[in-house]
């Protein structure tokens, strides 16, 4: 039954995404195969509409893609499978680490989680970066093709030999500065990324 597929896929997600958040993208997007035939490109849409809806990205890509697969019961399956094992196991959690909060093997495991979680959001990463700067739509062309500058493609280079769009990283690079170099929220980097990238992309 697709309801029960569904809740088990993304309790799966629920169980073993630890980290949260962007640490679990890889394991989203494996998980959501079974399902539909989703390109990078596309996944990482969802991820970036994923960062300007509210709520977690767990919560939302389960949201999407279930009701993609089996409409509203489909979102509900999904969805109450990828929050029903996180608030069971956080309830438990929370219980422990109040209790064993100053024991070192918990302050040991914890040490240890730390920069494991900075690995996975580095898969994350490796895992969005080619549909950001070298999938199929982008920015260059079009901006390219405004300009009358005979690029061909309107781009240039290349990443894992594919054409990179260097319009998509000035913008990466610009949003890095935005958010390290001047503390800029988020939620401003989004809007600004969004409103600059539908400018260009018309």
């Amino acid at each position: 039954m697709i309801y029960l597929r569904l809740f088990v896929a993304f309790a799966r997600v629920g169980v073993l995404g630890f980290g949260g958040g962007l640490a679990i993208v890889r394991l989203i997007y494996d998980s959501i195969q079974p399902f539909m035939d989703m390109s990078r490109e596309m996944f990482a849409n969802i991820v970036a509409i994923s960062q300007i809806t509210p709520g977690p990205l767990a919560v939302n890509t389960a949201t999407y893609v279930g009701y993609v697969a089996a409409g509203i019961g489909g979102a509900a399956a999904a969805t109450l499978g990828v929050v029903l094992p996180e608030f069971i196991i956080m309830s438990a959690v929370v219980r422990m680490m109040h209790r064993f909060r100053d024991s070192k093997w918990v302050n040991g495991a914890l040490n240890g989680i730390r920069p494991a979680t900075i690995g996975l959001i580095g898969a994350a990463a490796v895992t969005l970066i080619v549909p950001a700067v070298a999938g199929e739509g982008r920015l260059g062309r079009g901006l390219s093709a405004k300009l009358g500058i005979d690029i061909s493609q309107g781009f240039a280079g290349s990443f894992f030999g594919l054409p990179v769009d260097v319009v998509s990283l000035v913008m990466l690079a610009l949003t890095v500065v935005l958010m390290v170099r001047y503390k800029k929220s988020p939620i401003f980097v989004l809007i600004l990324m969004g409103c600059l990238g539908a400018v260009l992309g018309v």
